[in-house]
């Protein structure tokens, strides 16, 4: 195997099986991590010990075929970890505020695209198309923020965020810290209704004889 693609949950189980065994990947290359948020240690362990020397993580939605920005892994780590890159060639990406206006760089708004990837509409669902594309965007329901030099950090799904204290808290930014701890091998942040109340739940997957208090 030269080129090993998966989604961060596969990466997470080829990581796991590392703890059972010895296994020669001298011959890995290339590897892509899209599909879901790429937490940035889990990125930055699947680099290390699978041994890919070109690490790619990609960011996109079925519905635009299914790429919208990547990263360059040519490029220092530092400079793209906390990122999902820039938009790919030949595709726009704009970030908005509530009312359709473009936000100002690093502030936090709706990313939207367009161009050849985006779909054409869902069939028989012409409702939930007009929802989605306006005029001409696909909306992605992601909150995101740019950077002046085209670098787009995705914060989480709109429909993901609580707010508590007047502070607003998102699933993933609380995911990847949790990240960070060494013997953490998974981690999911949900957000249960409980008697119309929005609560944080976390659920932890440690590394096998790793203990953790959290």
């Amino acid at each position: 195997c030269t080129f090993i693609y998966g989604t961060p949950t596969m990466f997470i189980d080829m990581l796991a099986q590392l703890e059972r065994g010895h296994y020669d990947l001298s011959s890995v290359r290339k590897g892509i991590m899209s599909g879901s948020p790429c937490p940035s240690e889990l990125v930055k362990n699947a680099r290390k010990r699978l041994n890919i020397q070109r690490f790619h993580v990609m960011y996109g939605a079925t519905e635009t075929s299914p790429a919208i920005s990547g990263i360059d892994p040519d490029e220092p780590i530092e400079k793209w970890i906390e990122t999902v890159g820039v938009p790919l060639d030949h595709t726009e990406v704009k970030i908005v505020d509530t009312r359709g206006d473009i936000v100002p760089v690093n502030k936090v708004g709706e990313l939207c695209t367009r161009g050849y990837h985006v779909f054409m509409g869902y069939l028989g669902e012409e409702g939930k198309k007009r929802e989605a594309i306006r005029d001409n965007w696909y909306h992605t329901g992601d909150e995101a923020t740019m950077s002046g030099d085209g670098r787009i950090t995705i914060r989480g799904r709109i429909k993901d965020m609580i707010i508590r204290g007047g502070e607003n808290i998102y699933p993933r930014e609380i995911e990847d810290y949790l990240y960070k701890h060494p013997g953490v091998l998974e981690v999911q942040v949900r957000i249960p209704n409980i008697l119309g109340h929005m609560h944080l739940a976390r659920y932890l997957e440690r590394f096998e004889q790793n203990n953790i208090r959290i």
